[in-house]
């Protein structure tokens, strides 16, 4: 399987999907082939193939919360709202004591503006992990959304605590007189495909570890 997980990574999507496919006709029933071949065809953007291949995988392990996870996140890019957030509640329902679980669910509620639900899951996420950085941060994007801007400033606060961030400290680091300035032209909105919103998702998720790594880079350049 190792040649397939390559041409995965190095992003031979189709090549990957036609030689597992192929191995699977062999053996339709070897897990590991077709976790492989779900995760490809979600990264070539075959969403509902990747749903049926997922589907193969929970007949088979039913009892597993990362199928349903990852198949009710084909769901969610396939613009299936419903059986996506079914799927995100059974990953829960089997894994209630994973912090993990609460908080993709309150992600993808949160897309779905079920906000309300959304915060419930991060509070939940945070009373099963009280040091997760990722949750405080997110939590505080949809507190700052809906104008609580008191608690974002609490939830980025701590998230910048437990990554051992001191943004204010940091910033008067840095001379801005050194820093060349920036412009850009004028452009015009778009609206974001999903899977530029899938790039998004990720970006959410790493905001606070790059903006630490820019102040980085500009304390260095002094």
């Amino acid at each position: 399987m190792k040649s397939y997980q390559a041409l995965i990574k190095q992003g031979s999507y189709q090549e990957a999907i036609a030689g597992l496919t192929t191995f699977l006709k062999q053996q339709p029933y070897h897990t590991e082939a077709l976790v492989l071949l779900a995760q490809a065809q979600f990264k070539h953007g075959q969403y509902q193939n990747c749903i049926d291949t997922y589907s193969q995988l929970i007949n088979l392990l039913p009892a597993i919360a990362d199928l349903y996870a990852d198949r009710g996140l084909g769901y969610h890019m396939a613009g299936l709202p419903q059986p996506a957030m079914a799927d995100f509640d059974k990953a829960v329902e089997l894994e209630p004591e994973n912090a993990y679980r609460y908080a993709s669910r309150a992600f993808i509620k949160d897309y779905y503006k079920d906000y309300q639900g959304a915060l419930q899951d991060y509070e939940k996420a945070i009373e099963l992990d009280p040091n997760d950085a990722i949750t405080y941060n997110n939590k505080g994007v949809l507190e700052e959304k809906l104008g609580f801007a008191d608690l974002a400033k609490e939830s980025f606060s701590r998230s910048d605590e437990l990554q051992g961030i001191d943004l204010d400290k940091e910033l008067k680091k840095i001379n801005a007189k050194d820093v060349p300035a920036i412009t850009r032209a004028p452009q015009t909105p778009t609206k974001l495909s999903f899977k530029m919103y899938l790039n998004v998702l990720t970006s959410v998720f790493t905001t606070k570890k790059g903006f630490r790594e820019f102040i980085n880079y500009l304390s260095r350049k002094k």
